[in-house]
């Protein structure tokens, strides 16, 4: 694009690139964890001191969409995720000489910022997001109509859940030029996140008409999913990974079709392509912390408890997540061993503390957390009701309604469940929470229902949750 009267003329044709947004989503983190569950630096610069990020979804299930694959546009081919910390580190290394000699060129700053948005996916050191965001900030104040740049500052509003501010920046891009696709993309993502299906679907149907492949497929499947049509979804993923192969897509962008192949198999209950799809995953990508966990559930629903902790505290060394720490305390929970749940559960309570650091982006995974240990209520309850004011989608209203029900408020917590059920997704969590909603309001024969269906899904699709419906059912005659 020519720069406007207003502004000089570039100096230098950046480098043609295109924003990744495949493999993995910023679900990393910059920090180990001792056998005191106190947090600690371990990024791969420990001079830096990291923090934490969690997925864009909900644990309850809603697929991390910044990492549902790139989609190629007219300024340059898919990129590739390097697969050495230390060759971006150096890059960075040269960028940022580049910059200290001259503060205005962008070019070196758009630079800088890819790659430090993707060593952040590969590191988890949140900080690295928070500098490319300087980067492209910087690049875009020396030339604001710098189209890379406005695309990689959607991207990373996505990636940072700012999802209406995502979709805003990143449509403006497309309206303006068509041929902005991956710009298409982020804010068909972001209409996901925010709950807006028609629009996303409309989005995504845009994209598949311009330029079909891996990572549409992707998108399709996923919402597939969403939608209640898991056949289709199933085909769809297995169609996206051989695009992918097809396209000569490798390593941790190639893993993250076997992750979404992996996550919809366990999703509807089949543990055999689950376990088959995750293992791929890890080949291709042995750090897959998403690879990790999932196969964790399937261990743990397969009743092989010690491979799936071992499983978590591989997962856990790469990306302490909330979600992944109460899956393991539950573990160690149910098998006998109380003081090393509670080391778990105990770091969870810590990072729930680190909140007002992090921007409150553990939101979600920490008011199950707490709905599910009975911790916190009117907290879980408030944290749900503010993430659902700017986000509605259906993951968002199966939080809120789970935080209300552990907050004694049955009658609330079913009006929003009926929110949550809206599309027809075939959730084991989902019905779970339905069921135990109804018990909570005495309709026992819509809680058994329920319940029912939840097992009959996936009979393992939380190791804690399953043994607690099936108590339930064994009271009222399931």
């Amino acid at each position: 694009m020519a720069a406007s009267a207003a502004q000089p003329a570039p100096r230098r044709r950046p480098r043609a690139w295109l924003f990744l947004a495949a493999a993995v989503t910023i679900v990393v983190a910059g920090f180990g964890l001792d056998r005191l569950g106190v947090l600690r630096p371990s990024s791969a610069n420990p001079s830096r001191p990291a923090t934490v990020l969690p997925s864009a979804a909900a644990p309850a299930g809603v697929l991390p969409q910044a990492s549902l694959g790139p989609v190629s546009g007219p300024d340059g081919p898919q990129l590739q995720v390097a697969g050495s910390t230390a060759a971006l580190e150096k890059a960075i290394g040269v960028w940022t000489a580049n910059l200290g000699r001259d503060p205005e060129d962008f070019i070196s700053a758009q630079n800088l910022a890819l790659d430090y948005y993707t060593l952040g996916r590969l590191t988890g050191d949140i900080d690295d997001y928070a500098r490319a965001q300087a980067a492209v900030t910087q690049g875009l104040k020396a030339y604001p109509n710098d189209i890379g740049g406005r695309t990689m500052a959607a991207l990373l509003q996505y990636t940072l859940h700012d999802f209406a501010g995502a979709r805003t920046a990143a449509q403006a891009i497309y309206d303006a030029d068509h041929r902005q696709l991956q710009a298409l993309a982020t804010a068909g993502d972001s209409e996901l996140e925010l709950g807006d299906y028609p629009a996303a679907r409309t989005t995504f149907a845009t994209l598949e008409t311009t330029q079909p492949g891996a990572a549409i497929s992707a998108r399709l499947a996923h919402l597939a999913s969403l939608e209640g049509h898991d056949a289709e979804a199933a085909t769809l993923a297995t169609r996206a990974g051989k695009e992918a192969r097809t396209e000569g897509t490798t390593g941790t962008a190639l893993a993250y079709y076997d992750y979404l192949r992996g996550f919809l198999a366990f999703q509807a209950g089949d543990l055999t392509v689950a376990s088959a799809s995750y293992e791929a995953a890890l080949k291709d990508w042995p750090g897959s912390y998403l690879a990790l966990e999932g196969l964790a559930k399937v261990r743990a629903a397969q009743g092989r408890t010690a491979d799936a902790i071992k499983l978590y505290q591989q997962a856990i060394a790469i990306v302490p997540q909330p979600e992944y720490l109460a899956g393991l305390g539950d573990l160690y929970q149910l098998s006998g061993q109380a003081t090393l749940a509670e080391q778990q559960y105990k770091t969870v309570r810590a990072i729930a503390q680190l909140q007002a650091l992090q921007g409150k982006v553990y939101n979600r995974q920490l008011v199950l957390f707490d709905a599910n240990h009975g911790e916190n209520a009117a907290e879980a309850v408030s944290l749900a009701e503010g993430e659902l004011a700017v986000r509605k989608d259906i993951y968002g209203w199966d939080v809120d309604a789970w935080a209300l029900l552990a907050a004694g408020r049955a009658a609330d917590a079913d009006a929003a469940m009926q929110h949550a059920l809206v599309l027809g997704t075939n959730d084991a969590l989902l019905a779970y929470h339905a069921g135990m909603i109804a018990h909570g309001l005495g309709d026992d024969a819509r809680a058994k229902t329920m319940l029912l269906r939840a097992l009959a899904l996936n009979p393992g699709f939380d190791p804690l949750q399953a043994v607690r419906a099936r108590a339930v059912l064994a009271t009222i005659g399931g």
